[in-house]
């Protein structure tokens, strides 16, 4: 029975349109494919709604009445995405709060870092005004290298 016969028959199932022998043709058909995919011969593994048919049916074959465990999703096997995005998640906003709060560093004077605007043109204008009282010539060493007159 094809997969899309197979989930139109669950659905049908759990509407309650079925007839004894749909469900009987089905009870056989889902009993097939968990073994198929259990051989692992390349068949597809139940859906939940296939998986929960066929605990109900298995069930009501029983007639005992007895209660069936049935667990629809694989919630323990995501737990480690989930940690994995929360780490994640944390380690982004630390580098994005460090990179924020680090102050902004106009220059380097003596090695010491310049944190404030004032303080850079103050420094920038004391290195300007010592270059322009420099007086003494020197392009004189670079003259006698490369022969300029």
């Amino acid at each position: 029975m094809d997969s899309e016969h197979l989930s139109q028959l669950v659905d049908r199932y759990f509407r309650g349109e079925t007839s004894t022998e749909e469900e009987a043709l089905l009870r056989r058909a889902l009993a097939d494919r968990a073994e198929g995919s259990a051989d692992t011969n390349g068949a597809a593994p139940l859906t939940p709604e296939e998986r929960a048919a066929a605990a109900m049916l298995r069930l009501a074959g029983s007639g005992r009445g007895d209660t069936v465990r049935i667990r629809l999703h694989q919630a323990p096997q995501r737990r480690w995405r989930i940690a994995a995005a929360t780490a994640l998640s944390a380690a982004a906003i630390a580098a994005v709060a460090i990179t924020l709060t680090r102050p902004t560093v106009y220059g380097y004077v003596n090695g010491r870092p310049v944190t404030s605007l004032a303080e850079a043109r103050t420094c920038t204008e004391d290195l300007f005004s010592d270059m322009h009282a420099d007086k003494a010539d020197r392009t004189a060493p670079l003259r006698e290298i490369l022969d300029i007159e």
